[in-house]
């Protein structure tokens, strides 16, 4: 019997520390599964299959701009073929600006649309304009044209105007309907400045030319304000603003322009 004796205890010793390891195991888990995230313990024990979540930064992306004033655009009308009278209306009316020039034309009849640019259906900013292409008729060139008339207006500033039923105005109600090119065409250069200017004179516009700011003065009606630096062509209605390219586009025909 004293010979087995060391053998038992040895075997005790074994038990008790096999009970001991296998409650710090447990006492280990145990502790991780209720302290290990607190404890920072997760990272060592464990790999991250998810990627950190990135902040998304809107404000930086976002950034206020200045409201700006987009330039009008205009739709170009088709007016090929119409009549010249007719086609002005027509872009009056689209709210596109225009000008023109003549050509000799064997296949289009004179006073009448040939071509234009750019074409129908083009949309265009305010600020550009068409180019109307009118038919002077088949070249004849044995006829000599017509003499143009000398302008008297410029040294002739208190010439007398009398037109529509006020007699006060040479195209009289220009800022309440549009102008057609039959009332511009028979004026002289000199009327057809004040017909022009007339509508800006409405607006209270003062005029840096001498003889133009004598003539609207001597009007009743007219009361000048707005420098010409500060004047707006917004102040203009549709029906001021239209007139205006109809009576510079018959300017610019007759080389007045």
């Amino acid at each position: 019997m004293k010979n087995n004796q060391p053998k038992s205890n040895k075997g005790l010793i074994a038990v008790m520390v096999l009970i001991i390891v296998v409650i710090l195991i447990l006492s280990g888990v145990v502790g991780y599964m209720l302290f290990g995230e607190q404890l920072g313990l997760t990272k060592l024990f464990s790999h991250e299959t998810t990627a950190p979540a990135t902040e998304e930064i809107t404000t930086a992306a976002v950034t206020t701009a200045e409201p700006t004033t987009a330039e009008p655009t205009w739709e170009v009308p088709d007016i090929v073929g119409m009549k010249a009278n007719d086609a002005y209306t027509a872009l009056n009316h689209a709210g596109t600006r225009f000008e023109i020039k003549r050509e000799y034309s064997e296949d289009v009849d004179a006073e009448h649309v040939i071509s234009q640019s750019p074409d129908a259906g083009t949309v265009i900013k305010d600020s550009e304009k068409v180019l109307v292409i009118i038919s002077k008729g088949v070249d004849q060139p044995n006829t000599t044209p017509p003499a143009t008339q000398p302008s008297t207006g410029a040294t002739s500033p208190t010439k007398k105007h009398s037109s529509g039923s006020s007699g006060d105005y040479i195209l009289d109600g220009s800022d309440k309907r549009y102008v057609s090119f039959n009332e511009v065409t028979p004026l002289s250069e000199w009327e057809m400045t004040i017909a022009l200017n007339e509508i800006y004179a409405r607006r209270g516009r003062k005029f840096s030319t001498p003889p133009l700011q004598e003539y609207f003065s001597s009007k009743s009606w007219y009361k000048g304000t707005i420098s010409p630096s500060d004047f707006n062509e917004g102040s203009l209605n549709q029906y001021e603003a239209a007139n205006v390219q109809t009576i510079l586009a018959v300017m610019s025909e007759r080389g007045y322009r």
